[in-house]
C-alpha cells in the first residue's frame, strides 16, 4: 500500500558562517612566553637528585615547553612574526 510507505523528509542543514573577529586581545595576552634558564647542568648535582624526582622535573619542563610553544603559535597566528622573529642578544 503506497499510503503506508515511509517518506524521507528533506532537512536542510544550516550553513556555517565565518564572522571576522574585530576585537584585539589585551596586551598581556599578546606577550610571548618567557623561557627561564633550566637547572644547572652539573653532573654531580643531577646525580644527587632521586630518579623519581628527576623524572618529575623532566615531565614538568616538557609540559611547560609545550604550553609555551602553543602560546607563541597562538600569538603568531594573531600577529604574525611576533614570537618567531629571531631574538637579538
Amino acid at each position: 500500500m503506497p499510503g503506508c510507505a515511509h517518506r524521507a523528509e528533506i532537512v536542510e542543514k544550516p550553513v556555517p558562517v565565518a564572522v571576522p573577529v574585530k576585537d584585539t586581545p589585551p596586551a598581556e595576552l599578546l606577550t610571548c612566553a618567557e623561557r627561564p634558564e633550566g637547572l644547572p647542568e652539573d653532573p654531580q648535582l643531577v646525580a644527587q637528585m632521586p630518579t623519581r624526582l628527576r623524572a618529575g622535573v623532566i615531565r614538568l619542563a616538557r609540559a611547560f615547553a609545550a604550553v609555551a610553544g602553543r602560546l607563541d603559535r597562538l600569538i603568531d597566528w594573531n600577529a604574525p612574526g611576533t614570537c618567531t622573529a629571531p631574538k637579538k642578544d
